[in-house]
């Protein structure tokens, strides 16, 4: 192929405003779909968990006195990081402790929610659904119970 020939077809190529119109094009079209992924994320359902059968050995956390009806507790377990809520007399819910935006630890928020401190996501504590912030999905959900004065985390 000659200089000529190779010259002729990158001319072909370009558009008729140069090849600034064509970056621009390809630019925009990132944009665009940096846009859609967002709204995608932004999207993303939150939807709890459904709850979690207790099979296994249940992990002694705290005696049920130490958390009473509608207050909320963090403890550890081995190294996870577990968050409760006590809904009533006979009833304890348990989530992991690790907020589905950049994984900091959900602490003990107001009454009806845990608080992610870093960024200012929170969580119902009847079904660990998001309430606000930027996380996009729930906080994961562990079985728990109550069986006399203890309160059991089943991992």
């Amino acid at each position: 192929m000659s200089h000529e020939q190779i010259a002729a077809d990158a001319a072909s190529l370009e558009s008729p405003a140069g090849c600034c119109r064509s970056r621009r094009a390809v630019l925009g079209g990132g944009l665009v779909g940096a846009a859609a992924l967002t709204l995608a994320a932004c999207a993303a359902p939150s939807e709890p968990a459904a709850e979690p059968s207790a099979t296994g050995e249940g992990h002694e956390v705290l005696s049920a006195s130490e958390l009473p009806v509608g207050k909320q507790a963090s403890v550890k377990i081995n190294k996870a990081d577990v968050t409760l809520y006590r809904r009533d007399e006979s009833t304890v819910l348990a989530y992991s402790a690790i907020c589905t935006h950049a994984g900091c630890t959900v602490v003990a928020g107001d009454e009806n929610r845990f608080h992610c401190p870093c960024h200012d996501s929170y969580f119902n504590v009847a079904d660990g659904s998001v309430a606000g912030g930027p996380a996009p999905r729930p906080l994961a959900r562990f079985a728990a119970a109550i069986e006399g004065d203890k309160v059991l985390v089943y991992l």
